[in-house]
């Protein structure tokens, strides 16, 4: 199955909703396709309610597209506190916060950074310290919130 394709008709369906798709992953669950995807929206965060209604349109994207004609389990929800960032529009929202990089191949002996974005530009994100990573390097970046942030809710 090619994840682009099932991406960009999730991306579309999601687009007039003023919710965006964050990430998908795909696994198994009882011999069918379990397809998790991750939405949020700058404006308002995500609660069960939009889960639900993001639900049965997801669903119906992917039951017209016949992506999966044996059928699958479908979730939806939030990308919670330490969600992923992959997107430059992301990067730059997230500016000042906290992430966690884990990278594709070492660099300087270590594959996992921990710091404050500083910036995101040209494909190139700035971590605090002035560590720079290529967008193609990042094997994963989550928020990386500190437990006082948790805790306020923030």
């Amino acid at each position: 199955m090619d994840n682009s394709k099932i991406e960009s008709a999730i991306s579309a369906t999601l687009e007039p909703t003023g919710f965006e798709l964050v990430d998908l992953r795909m696994a198994s669950h009882n011999g069918k396709p379990l397809l998790q995807v991750f939405v949020d929206r700058e404006q308002g965060g995500v609660n069960l309610d939009d889960c639900g209604s993001l639900s049965s349109k997801i669903g119906a994207c992917l039951d017209m597209n016949d992506f999966y004609a044996n059928g699958y389990f479908l979730e939806v929800s939030s990308p919670g506190i330490d969600r992923v960032i992959k997107k430059e529009k992301d990067f730059k929202r997230f500016t000042g916060k906290q992430v966690k990089v884990r990278l594709k191949r070492p660099v300087n002996g270590a594959r996992v950074y921990y710091g404050a974005i500083d910036g995101f530009e040209n494909g190139q994100l700035t971590l605090s310290g002035g560590v720079k990573f290529n967008l193609e390097d990042i094997d994963e970046a989550r928020l990386h919130p500190a437990d006082d942030e948790i805790l306020k809710g923030k």
